[in-house]
């Protein structure tokens, strides 16, 4: 990608998810080259008028523009959705598809339960060709794949970050296969991960993978999973080192009563450039 280029960066949330949005947004502003020009994109989950002008303020603070993306929500009636897992987690897989600018070849879309250490740039400039998306392999060493008898050699990666090429996309309709991959398998006992496994179940040959420290998991920085090969653990101790992308997955998450995250407190420091600069801190683990 072209170093003039500006980059285009996408998350999804609902209302209850806008702030952390808002912390992710200010996160990745704060730490990105300042030479460098960047448009954020929110896919609108149900998200107040209210959170949406605070967004949009945090956001213009960083003199950086933002737009709201609207979904076809029936696309999604029959996805599968669970205690913490919405239907607004599933509209990632639509994002080609509602970005009518033609000039816009490429999005990294980041979760908004994360906080970016790094540079987006280096990210955004990767060649990833003659793959589809980019990301991180999940951490969660839980055999999807093999699972859903889709592969049983093919690595399983977390959605939580991905970069996404639109032409290679497009041209094999990808959205249209998974998400008739999620209307053929509308079981909780089958899309145990939901729109994750449904994106893999599609593009499980079709990936470039990046270093975990652009995906830094849970699982990771607390040193909770210990993958078999050795290339692997060496990448695990260097994420815990030194993470670019911290990704608050599962329910260790920074607000919430008795985290005991190590990165808990870099997402309170980022939340107070957000218009949300007020929130109480729970308590922590002792």
């Amino acid at each position: 990608m072209g170093k003039n280029e500006t980059m285009h960066i996408v998350s999804c949330a609902d209302d209850h998810y806008a702030r952390h949005l808002g912390g992710m947004f200010a996160s990745l502003l704060m730490n990105m080259d300042k030479t460098r020009d960047a448009k954020l994109y929110v896919i609108d989950g149900g998200i107040t008028s209210e959170n949406k002008d605070k967004l949009e303020q945090t956001a213009m603070s960083f003199g950086t523009p933002l737009e709201f993306l609207e979904v076809d929500a029936d696309q999604y009636k029959h996805a599968v959705e669970s205690s913490h897992i919405t239907k607004a987690a599933y509209y990632r897989i639509s994002i080609p598809d509602l970005i009518k600018d033609e000039s816009v070849k490429r999005m990294i879309y980041i979760d908004c339960d994360a906080i970016v250490m790094e540079d987006i740039s280096v990210l955004w400039d990767l060649d990833i060709s003659p793959a589809i998306v980019a990301a991180v392999e999940d951490a969660g060493q839980h055999e999807r794949l093999k699972k859903m008898n889709i592969s049983d050699t093919a690595k399983y990666f977390n959605s939580g970050i991905m970069i996404i090429d639109f032409e290679p996309w497009r041209k094999q309709n990808i959205s249209e296969k998974v998400i008739d991959f999620i209307n053929e398998n509308s079981s909780e006992d089958f899309l145990v991960f939901h729109d994750q496994d449904a994106l893999n179940a599609i593009l499980y040959d079709q990936w470039h993978e990046l270093h975990p420290r652009w995906n830094a998991q849970t699982h990771i920085i607390m040193n909770e999973k210990t993958p078999p090969e050795l290339i692997d653990r060496i990448r695990y101790r260097e994420t815990r080192a030194e993470p670019a992308i911290v990704h608050f997955c599962g329910s260790d998450k920074p607000w919430n009563t008795g985290t005991s995250h190590p990165y808990r407190d870099h997402y309170f420091r980022y939340m107070s450039f957000t218009k949300w600069n007020t929130i109480d801190r729970p308590a922590m683990n002792q």
